[in-house]
């Protein structure tokens, strides 16, 4: 077998076994996060303290397209933030906090600007096509670094999603998620949608799709008529809870970490 054809070959399996790695690492890192969470909630029970809100951090990612122009202005993305800090903190006791919203120098590939979606993004990512994504997750938060407990949920901003998505995700597997620039134009009615970003933040902290329509996690959108509710149920919550990105508060403090 040829070179060129061995490297066919062993790309994919590759990529399978780093793909199956990141999962186990996560799914990992979620079983001891829930672990350390259910512990710190009994002794706060049994110590009658008070917990404030736990905290989530999250970074944006602006690509620029081929010209080199930004997709959008950072400022574009701030009510999308707010909405998803009010949501999360409303209806599982966490804050969201910004630790950055960046637009990325390097030009991408069409691959990365205009990515796939669904089963689409998640062979791209065996197949490393959205290496791209993960060479610009670093964030200037000394406290965290990409990949461990408390590491921020980055949203990237592309230009166009194949179909009818808008935002996409690859749950436990990436700290990633992308969403797409029209969502933030507040100059269209029937594009704009502030909770997309607060859904796939959702997916990234291993919420699964809901049925009611009222819930954040319903899979359909339309604005301006057919927008999906904000509300999360009380197994959602704890979910959310146990997730490694989430940064628990300390007990006793009275000052909120978001």
């Amino acid at each position: 077998m040829s070179a060129l054809g061995r490297a066919r070959l062993t790309g994919p399996v590759t990529g399978l076994a780093r793909a199956f790695g990141r999962t186990a690492a996560g799914m990992t890192l979620d079983l001891a996060s829930g672990a350390a969470r259910l512990g710190e909630a009994a002794v706060d029970a049994a110590g009658g303290r008070h917990r404030p809100p736990a905290v989530l951090r999250v970074q944006v990612l602006i690509l620029r397209d081929e010209t080199g122009n930004p997709l959008l202005a950072p400022e574009s993305v701030a009510p999308a933030l707010l909405r998803a800090d009010d949501i999360l903190s409303a209806h599982a006791g966490v804050r969201v906090r910004v630790v950055g919203v960046r637009t990325v120098a390097e030009l991408p590939p069409r691959a990365a600007l205009d990515p796939r979606a669904n089963r689409g993004l998640v062979l791209d990512d065996v197949l490393g096509r959205t290496a791209f994504y993960r060479r610009h997750l670093r964030t200037d938060d000394p406290a965290v670094a990409a990949g461990l407990v408390g590491a921020p949920v980055t949203v990237i901003v592309v230009r166009h999603i194949a179909g009818h998505t808008t935002g996409c995700s690859l749950g436990i597997s990436a700290d990633w998620v992308i969403t797409q620039a029209a969502l933030y134009d507040r100059h269209n009615q029937h594009t704009y949608d502030e909770t997309v970003l607060a859904h796939e933040i959702g997916h990234a902290v291993n919420l699964p799709h809901h049925r009611d329509r009222a819930n954040l996690m319903f899979p359909e959108s339309s604005p301006p008529q057919q927008l999906r509710g904000t509300r999360l149920t009380g197994w959602q919550r704890g979910l959310v809870q146990a997730n490694r990105h989430i940064v628990p508060g300390r007990s006793g403090d009275t000052t909120g970490l978001g």
